[in-house]
């Protein structure tokens, strides 16, 4: 029985469209007796015209089955939009008598709310409100409504979150640098190319931060959105002193995409350095790509070009089979100089295999071709192990935000991802922090990094599972590995 089940579906504007999916929806069945949830699908379809909706009335002066019943709530969320406000709603049924008080949470001075009249539902004779709570949509938080029936003496509530039911395709965010000589002048300019591509058409905010703080002495220039088949591609740049870059900051490009967050960093210059000029570098695809979503991809990016003309970018590798390469991505930068981007798709095995890839860069203004290969590290893979951590004494008695760390050793190669889960569901990548992969001694090839998870003491609670989630090549069958811990108890 959902909204769509009352007399009156006309009383609830706003309210009729939204969804309830997983946690992002499905209304929990631990709270229902009798009727089965509402289905996303009665809140996501248009509502037809009231008069075909409108059910048999029982006749006057028929009496209700129970002369009183407590009410039963359920959250109603919306589907991901770009929307600058989102509306949150709390679905309160099968009460009797039909009077309740409904009242929300911490509503901010910017936020408005909205309780429907209660209708008597003709099937059941029982009452149903709906109560709609409008907000910015800009940063991710929990509301809880509460609701007060009289009559029962009940006192209840639901905390709300206003993220939104995934339904898009996550964008691939790669950080690329221009090349640079550490023993040079500290005034050379260094570019900073963020490449956001692989994403639905939809809003995005990028923001630079500098050692993870948001940097207002950063200027960026956003380029086009570009439309490649039901994809969308754009990209993001900076310039920075060569001081600056090998002052050992870290430089992080953050896409904000219907409420998630979505980076890549780059840090100073690395042996590999070249004198300024025309470079060349390649991307390996990442553990993400690799297995889980099976769509792993190679980049090829060339920077400081003068101009586009008789540019020849060419694909190919080692085992000689043709290669199947996207027409290359060429923009002209507000310094004058022209980038180029090339994205080749590879498959999952040949890859794992060993598969050496090259990417080769001709031009009029080079004396020689550059050419790049890149393959995945060679050496004897070593299998990760994760070790969770929870707060200390300390932390947990005095601090607002709790942190859970995950400490992942005695890996190779390098290439490894992770990610944290509550209760079985992926969180925001926003509110966990992973270092770069270290090598932890110079006798041994194996590599190091921790995962730092933020969790306000609001969501602390007894008997919560939280899951450290590592991805990596030399971990068995489904390349992950994962190390859980729940709140209150030693495991």
């Amino acid at each position: 029985m959902g909204i769509n089940d009352s007399p009156h579906p006309g009383a609830y504007p706003g309210i009729l469209q939204m969804a309830t999916t997983g946690q992002t929806g499905h209304i929990s069945h631990r709270h229902m007796t009798e009727d089965p949830a509402p289905r996303a699908s009665q809140f996501l379809e248009p509502p037809r015209p009231w008069w075909e909706k409108i059910p048999e009335l029982p006749a006057m002066g028929t009496q209700p089955a129970a002369s009183i019943q407590a009410p039963s709530i359920y959250p109603l969320r919306l589907c991901c939009t770009e929307e600058a406000r989102v509306r949150l709603g709390c679905l309160v049924k099968d009460y009797l008598p039909g009077s309740v008080t409904v009242t929300w949470d911490t509503v901010p001075l910017d936020g408005s709310t909205l309780t429907f009249p209660s209708i008597q539902m003709a099937s059941s004779s029982l009452y149903i409100t709906t109560s709609q709570l409008t907000i910015s949509g800009e940063q991710p938080k929990e509301f809880t409504c509460r609701v007060l029936h009289a009559e029962t003496n009940s006192n209840l509530n639901k905390t709300i979150s206003t993220e939104c039911a995934k339904n898009f395709s996550d964008p691939s965010v790669k950080l690329f640098y221009s090349s640079c000589n550490p023993n040079g002048d500290t005034q050379t300019t260094i570019h900073l190319l963020c490449r956001i591509s692989g994403y639905t058409p939809g809003k995005i905010k990028v923001t630079w931060l500098v050692d993870g703080l948001k940097s207002e002495e950063l200027y960026a220039r956003s380029g086009p959105e570009i439309q490649e088949g039901n994809l969308t591609s754009t990209y993001s740049e900076v310039n920075i002193t060569q001081g600056q870059w090998v002052s050992e900051k870290t430089y992080t490009c953050r896409v904000n995409y219907y409420g998630y967050n979505f980076e890549s960093h780059a840090h100073r210059c690395t042996a590999e350095s070249e004198p300024r000029g025309v470079s060349a570098y390649l991307s390996p695809p990442t553990p993400l790509e690799l297995y889980v979503n099976k769509s792993p991809k190679i980049t090829c990016l060339v920077v400081d070009l003068a101009n586009e003309k008789n540019l020849s970018l060419t694909w190919s590798r080692a085992n000689g089979k043709p290669v199947h390469a996207g027409p290359p991505e060429i923009k002209r930068q507000f310094n004058g100089t022209v980038t180029v981007t090339s994205t080749l798709p590879v498959d999952v095995t040949d890859w794992v295999e060993g598969e050496t890839y090259y990417c080769k860069v001709s031009h009029s203004d080079l004396p020689t071709d550059i050419q790049r290969s890149i393959s995945k590290d060679v050496g004897k893979r070593l299998a990760p192990k994760a070790y969770v951590f929870l707060p200390d004494g300390k932390e947990l008695e005095n601090e607002e935000e709790l942190t859970l760390t995950c400490m992942i050793q005695k890996f190779f190669p390098r290439d490894i991802f992770v990610r944290w889960l509550h209760n079985k569901e992926l969180m925001r990548a926003d509110q966990h922090t992973t270092t770069q992969p270290h090598r932890a001694d110079n006798n041994t090839p194996a590599f190091f990094a921790y995962s730092r998870l933020a969790v306000p003491r609001a969501n602390w609670k007894r008997g919560d599972e939280f899951t450290c989630q590592v991805i990596h090549e030399a971990l068995p069958r489904t390349r992950t590995l994962e190390k859980s811990v729940f709140i209150n108890s030693g495991k």
